[in-house]
C-alpha cells in the first residue's frame, strides 16, 4: 500500500471517536431503530440486532463520507455484550435503551 494511501486511511480513522451514543428502540414488529445521537440526524434501522450493528457502522461511515475503497480499513463499533444479551433475547426484557457503542480493544470479547 502506498504511503499516501496509508496516511489517508490514518486521517479518516482519526475522525472516529472512541465511542458513540446510540439510542436503540425495539419496534412492534421485532426490528430495531437506532438514533446515533453523537451525530445529529444520523439514524438507521434493521430487522435484527446483529444487522443493526452493521447498519450503525454503515451510518457512521456514511456520515463521514468514507470512500468505498477505504471502508475495509475503518473501525467497527460494537455494543457491550451485556447489552446485547438484554436486547436480543426472547422474551424481550427491554423495548428501549441507550447504548454506548465503542471501538473494542484488541483483547476484548465482541458480540456479533
Amino acid at each position: 500500500m502506498a504511503r499516501k494511501v496509508e496516511l489517508e486511511i490514518e486521517r479518516l480513522r482519526s475522525l472516529f471517536p472512541a465511542s458513540i451514543e446510540v439510542s436503540v428502540e425495539r419496534s412492534q414488529d421485532g426490528g430495531f431503530f437506532a438514533n446515533i445521537s453523537t451525530f445529529p440526524g444520523c439514524v438507521t434501522q434493521a430487522d435484527s440486532f446483529s444487522e443493526l450493528i452493521e447498519m450503525v457502522n454503515d451510518a457512521v461511515r456514511t456520515y463521514f463520507e468514507i470512500p468505498e475503497g477505504y471502508l475495509p480499513h475503518m473501525p467497527t463499533y460494537l455494543p457491550p455484550v451485556q447489552v446485547v444479551r438484554r436486547l436480543d433475547v426472547f422474551p424481550v426484557v427491554e423495548k428501549r435503551t441507550n447504548i454506548q457503542f465503542r471501538l473494542p480493544s484488541s483483547n476484548e470479547a465482541v458480540a456479533c
